[in-house]
């Protein structure tokens, strides 16, 4: 079990010492301008050994930048390391060898931190700005690889790393390269005991200092060109924290480090050829443009199935770029709206969006760049700078299948863009590439150590201790409670590290397992087991954590957990080592069964399946939407991209006015309640009644308190209008129009499903369902106790509530093992701004269940378990598949599962009674 950590000090003692600790930060302030006066702009240095590097002190120079007038001092001479990559794990008994002579390595990056802004009411003359980074140069997002919210990535504790992955260009001159970060901390972070270490591709490059509290810092590190690589780099931030005052457990839950992931960019410098399709990336992420949505011009219009469908993948390509948060986009038919197509594909012309993707055959898009792409086969991507700056990205091909080509290109994340201006996709390198993985993936039966996971040793000195690792396990996970994952453990622990302290697994953030750190002059831990349930991975993206306390005291600490000294006598991470987990700790998964459980939202969240099926290259579905609705079609467009966005990879929908007779496949539903036709939502959970409520639902723009809300016609854009104005008030008025909801209607849909709801009620199966729910319901308690209730969707739809966006997914009433998810709104300027608003990184991970609402807060998602569920396979199985599954199931279902060996048992004492009696009997 877990181990609650000891408080040391007590609580009116930490009090007061919170309030010196106050005091002295005031005199520090008051302070400040004097010492900042003569400091300005800080230049630090690499010296000193790795901080990977088991037990050495990582020393750094921190000196002021020289006046101009003055010959800046010559660099003393310091000692190299021994390596640039972290070292094989050691015990910590064992005495430490001599290092090892190195190469000479390249000149340190240059760091250059300005000085934290000050109160005005203390601000001193202003001091020399450091140079700013150039406007020409381009800009490469850190796509982090951990599971992070639009605030950026969070740094907690005393030890915590962050990961990201940057993809450069390929085929460019690069002259030089600035890493720009933004970050800030915590105000109980002591300053002179913490730091930021930055390592690119396994190399370490800076510390930074984290005295940040006060706001936001810029830190710019000039980088030597050839520690970069074309394509995927690794940029890892390691945030090693101290209290600034106290030194316990709970102290250490006041340490944060949050990093700017808008702001925080790889900047290159890069020879002026002309423009290339390697801008276009970053203009993708430009944090000045997160405003300006792109606008994708679909030449062969709404009605052409595979125009919209190489539109759709355009749109996912620019989902899966954007790196650090959902773009923002429109679609565009050049066949409706001709003259506005035609305004924002013309080179010449300065209005509108910078950012322009136009997709469709050669002979549609020639009549609207105004010259001839090329006669290139397969697929051609192809990059147009206008004058005023607007960039026209151009995805053909001589038809629309090669358009998709062109536009799975684009989608690929794993490889950059070239420095060209021109590219023509390979369709056998398309199809035959294996996309690399930024997060490792785990399988069924297989043993994983922890440095395939991306961990690599690294000592800690500390009293609490974190290590996440992310990792993904497959979509169509199926585990019941009969299996466990056996997790290898090798580490080794000092002397004094408490009488409580433990190394704890957590699995996406519940406690699973822990292990007793009890010896008292430590140990060197090899191969120790620990068993985890199964049961609680997930399908799609897992977190697994390791987090050890030592609550004993360590070297920096004074008397009754106080800090002793200042600076706390070293830099966090340079002291002995207290605790190590070595790299080599492994993990075994046993065989987990492959069988898709829905409905679930948030299968479909994480991952997109149904409509990313596993083993597919590229998955295709139906999507339903009103194609005469350029506002319905770019929400259908923003779901699709969002999901390819959490799977990572491109899918294939096909758009349809209604339901195709072809119904063998997912379907998504996208429209506005007066759009939905009777064949849509009969078998949704949720009945017309409460889907009339959709029209108390309001965008946050359009708010209004009281009875006299704004009509449903108002603003539905969350971010600028892309359109014209006279073609935004021709939209507007359309969709007034159709967006009543008719009386008539709502008559016909409660007899229809009144009628359908008697007929599906009546006969054996229907009292057999109606018996096994209330079976379940009564014997919960003996299934699972820690089963959550399940919540009904009608709570959704409470007088009080008012929701603006609903999202149902459920059976496909006919065809088996098919799934349709509807998205639905009031009329169609609500549904686009609840989708925007549902695209966001914090609403669209709190989608579970079979029912989901988005309230008028466009923050807030109430979920609820939707209609039966059922279950779909996703490939072949075989008898040990088919053993698994089985076993997995009768975990789940533990009271059918005592009925069968209660029959069998039953079985058996009647067939022994019957043999008993009939057998002949010999007399004694």
């Amino acid at each position: 079990m877990a181990i609650h950590p000891s408080f040391r000090v007590p609580l009116a003692t930490r009090g007061r010492l919170r309030f010196l600790a106050l005091g002295v930060l005031a005199l520090q302030l008051g302070a400040a301008p004097a010492m900042a006066q003569s400091q300005g702009p800080v230049d630090l240095k690499l010296w000193g050994q790795t901080p990977a590097d088991a037990g050495g002190a990582y020393r750094g120079v921190i000196a002021p930048a020289p006046a101009p007038a003055e010959p800046a001092p010559a660099p003393r001479a310091v000692e190299q390391p021994r390596r640039a990559s972290p070292p094989a794990p050691r015990p910590a008994s064992q005495p430490r060898p001599a290092p090892e002579p190195a190469a000479p390595r390249p000149q340190a990056p240059r760091v250059t931190v300005p000085p934290t802004p000050l109160p005005a009411a203390s601000a001193p003359a202003p001091t020399p700005a450091p140079q700013p980074v150039p406007d020409d140069m381009l800009g490469y997002a850190l796509v982090p690889l951990d599971p992070t919210g639009s605030r950026g990535t969070l740094l907690s504790g005393e030890y915590a790393v962050g990961r990201f992955s940057v993809l450069l260009p390929d085929a460019v001159a690069v002259d030089h390269a600035v890493l720009k970060l933004v970050y800030s901390n915590s105000v109980e972070t002591s300053p002179e005991a913490s730091a930021l270490d930055v390592w690119i591709n396994g190399q370490p490059v800076a510390r930074l200092p984290l005295d940040a509290h006060r706001g936001p810092v810029t830190a710019r590190i000039e980088l030597p060109v050839e520690m970069l690589t074309v394509g995927q780099n690794r940029v890892d931030i390691i945030a090693r924290q101290r209290h600034r005052l106290l030194c316990d457990i709970p102290s250490t839950y006041e340490l944060w480090a949050r990093l700017d992931n808008q702001a925080s960019r790889l900047m290159l410098a890069v020879a002026d050829d002309g423009p290339g399709l390697a801008d276009f990336d970053s203009l993708i992420t430009d944090p000045a443009l997160a405003d300006d949505p792109v606008a994708i011009v679909v030449a062969d219009g709404f009605r052409s199935d595979g125009g919209m469908t190489a539109a759709a993948i355009a749109a996912q390509a620019l989902a899966i770029r954007a790196g650090v948060s959902m773009p923002s986009f429109e679609m565009i038919d050049a066949t409706d709206d001709t003259r506005l197509a035609r305004q924002l594909s013309d080179p010449g012309s300065a209005d509108g969006p910078r950012r322009v993707i136009v997709v469709g055959s050669a002979p549609a898009i020639a009549g609207l760049v105004g010259e001839d792409p090329g006669d290139a086969g397969d697929g051609v991507l192809r990059l147009i700078r206008s004058t005023g700056g607007r960039s026209i990205l151009v995805l053909t091909g001589r038809d629309t299948r090669e358009a998709q080509l062109a536009a799975r290109r684009f989608a690929d994340q794993t490889r950059p863009l070239p420095g060209s201006d021109r590219l023509v996709a390979d369709l056998y390198d398309i199809e035959t590439r294996v996309p690399a993985r930024p997060t490792p993936r785990i399988d069924g039966d297989a043993s994983y150590s922890l440095a395939q996971l991306g961990y690599h040793t690294d000592p800690f000195d500390g009293l609490r201790q974190r290590i996440d690792l992310p990792v993904d396990m497959p979509m169509d996970l199926y585990v019941g409670d009969n299996s466990r994952v056996r997790i290898r453990l090798d580490a080794a622990y000092g002397a004094n590290v408490g009488p409580r302290a433990e190394v704890a697994v957590l699995i996406n953030g519940n406690f699973a397992t822990a292990l007793q750190l009890d010896a008292p002059g430590g140990a060197l831990i090899e191969n120790a087991e620990l068993l985890a349930p199964l049961s609680m991975f997930q399908p799609g993206r897992n977190v697994i954590s390791f987090e050890t306390r030592l609550p004993g005291t360590p070297a920096f600490c004074g008397p009754d957990g106080v800090l002793a000294g200042p600076g706390g006598g070293g830099t966090a991470g340079g002291g002995a080592p207290r605790f190590t987990l070595f790299d080599t700790t492994a993990i075994e998964v046993p065989p987990v069964a492959h069988l898709a459980s829905l409905p679930d939202l948030r299968v479909m969240a994480g991952t997109g399946f149904p409509y990313n099926r596993p083993g597919h290259d590229i998955s295709a579905f139906h999507v339903v939407t009103p194609l005469d609705q350029p506002l319905g079609v770019t929400a259908a467009a923003t779901v699709i991209a969002r999901m390819a966005r959490a799977a990572g990879v491109p899918m294939e929908p096909h758009f349809y006015d209604q339901m195709p007779r072809l119904r063998a496949r997912d379907t998504l539903i996208v429209a506005p309640i007066a759009r939905l036709g009777l064949d849509l939502v009969a078998a949704a959970p949720v009945g017309p009644e409460l889907l009339g409520d959709l029209n108390r639902g309001r965008l946050p723009e359009t708010i209004v308190e009281g009875d006299d809300a704004a009509a449903p016609g108002g603003d539905a854009e969350s971010g600028p209008q892309l359109l014209q104005a006279q073609t935004a008030r021709r939209l507007e008025a359309r969709a007034a129009a159709t967006s009543r909801w008719s009386e008539g209607l709502r008559e016909e849909w409660q007899r229809r499903l009144g009628e359908n709801a008697e007929d599906r009620g009546d006969g054996m199966i229907g009292w057999a369902s109606r018996s096994w729910g209330w079976l379940r319901t009564q014997t919960r308690w003996i299934l699972d106790e820690t089963l959550p209730d399940r919540r009904s969707p009608e709570t959704l739809f409470t007088e009080g509530s008012r929701p603006l966006l609903a999202v149902m997914q459920y059976a496909a009433p006919q065809d088996v093992g098919t799934t349709w998810t509807l998205v639905t709104a009031a009329d169609d300027q609500r549904l686009l701004g609840g989708v925007r608003l549902l695209a966001a990184d914090e609403a669209w991970d709190a989608l579970k269940g079979g029912v989901a609402t988005l309230a008028s807060d466009g923050r807030t998602v109430a979920t609820a378990d939707g209609g039966p569920s059922y279950h779909v396979l996703t490939g072949e199985v075989g008898p040990f598949g088919v053993l698994s599954i089985t076993a997995s199931w009768f975990s789940r279902n533990v009271l059918i599962w005592t009925a069968v060996i209660a029959l069998l048992i039953g079985t058996l004492g009647v067939a022994t009674h019957i043999l008993v009696r009939h057998s002949p009997r010999r007399p004694v």
